[in-house]
């Protein structure tokens, strides 16, 4: 079984190839549409993070990107989505060069474990999502 640092690792190697694949021009992929969006956590905007949309049934391309502040603007094939946001913050914790490094912060519920769902249409979509962030 992985450890949740595993899991957010793997998660973060999808949202990277999620990029890439969204972002490919390849013959024999499905159409792409924009989807764009406020990602807001508390109410306040998510400063940093990743999103990525994967097919609900599991078949076909992820795509995704980044997340700034607050935003996101990717393309996406229609369909239903499972979505995940990993957000980034400094939580204090020191990296290898012993400077802050930007930790995971978001409940698994958004990202590992995801809950969220997405129906991409075809046609320009504006697709938000308001999260919260446990209490620790």
């Amino acid at each position: 079984m992985l450890s949740e640092r595993s899991r957010l690792a793997v998660v973060g190697a999808v949202a990277a190839l999620a990029v890439h694949v969204g972002c490919s021009g390849g013959s024999g992929l499905p159409a792409a549409y924009p989807v764009a969006g406020l990602v807001t956590v508390d109410g306040e905007p998510l400063n940093e993070g990743t999103i990525t949309f994967e097919p609900a049934d599991g078949k076909g391309g992820v795509y995704g990107g980044p997340i700034r502040a607050g935003r996101y603007d990717v393309k996406v094939a229609s369909g239903p989505k499972k979505v995940s946001i990993i957000g980034m913050k400094d939580l204090g914790v020191l990296g290898p060069d012993g400077k802050p490094a930007p930790s995971q912060f978001l409940p698994a519920k958004y990202n590992t474990r995801t809950e969220l769902t997405a129906a991409v249409e075809p046609r320009t979509n504006d697709i938000p999502f308001a999260l919260t962030a446990e209490k620790r």
